[in-house]
């Protein structure tokens, strides 16, 4: 099982930054005892790499064409390092120090969250339109979205909670009967499926 995993992704790099990237991995992989017989060849990636470095100046104060050009050449560097990189992660043993004699990096492992904590902040405001209700909390570290409830109040044991899902930390419930009284709560949404409300607060809507 492969648990040390080498960045096949070459987007978040500039023009410029990518060229300095592709030179460095090539040079790293040079003699590279670790390495001995890249695949593709280093001859190939280095030629792309030249090719890249010069379709990038001519850019520069260059045509529509000279872009497309130097559009082309970063995506053949970027095919090749994809490459290369798989090769690098298939004859490195899964050991974290040699991938990166490569010149390759090491992609973050992934840490699950856990439980999210309980919302701070939350807020109950009457809204601008007749029957409805602003609703509001601090965002949430590690939340992908939130998750608001309302009922009738006051709670009972066989209340039935109305839930609203969305992504902001400030929503507005329509809809709702004037001068009624309704109870409130909200918990943030992540990968653990365990709910931690916030306090319930009750309000009448006008």
């Amino acid at each position: 099982m492969i648990t040390t995993k080498v960045v096949t992704s070459f987007q978040r790099y500039k023009d410029t930054d990518l060229n300095q990237k592709a030179q460095h991995i090539v040079d790293s992989l040079t003699g590279n005892a670790h390495f001995p017989t890249p695949a593709p060849a280093l001859t190939v990636v280095q030629a792309a790499i030249t090719d890249y470095a010069n379709a990038l100046a001519k850019a520069v104060d260059g045509s529509k064409e000279d872009t497309v050009l130097k559009n082309q050449a970063r995506d053949a560097v970027e095919k090749l390092l994809v490459k290369l990189a798989l090769y690098v992660q298939l004859n490195s043993n899964d050991d974290p120090a040699i991938i990166l004699s490569s010149g390759f990096d090491i992609s973050k492992p992934h840490t699950p969250v856990g439980v999210l904590p309980k919302p701070d902040g939350f807020s109950v405001a009457a809204g601008q339109e007749k029957g409805s209700i602003d609703l509001g909390l601090n965002a949430v570290t590690g939340a992908v979205g939130y998750q608001y409830e309302y009922t009738d109040a006051p709670l009972t044991t066989t209340s039935v909670w109305l839930v609203v899902v969305d992504t902001a930390t400030a929503i507005t419930i329509h809809h709702l009967q004037s001068g009624k009284e309704y109870a409130f709560r909200v918990a943030a949404v992540g990968s653990d499926p365990s709910r931690v409300y916030s306090d319930v607060i009750s309000s009448f809507v006008l």
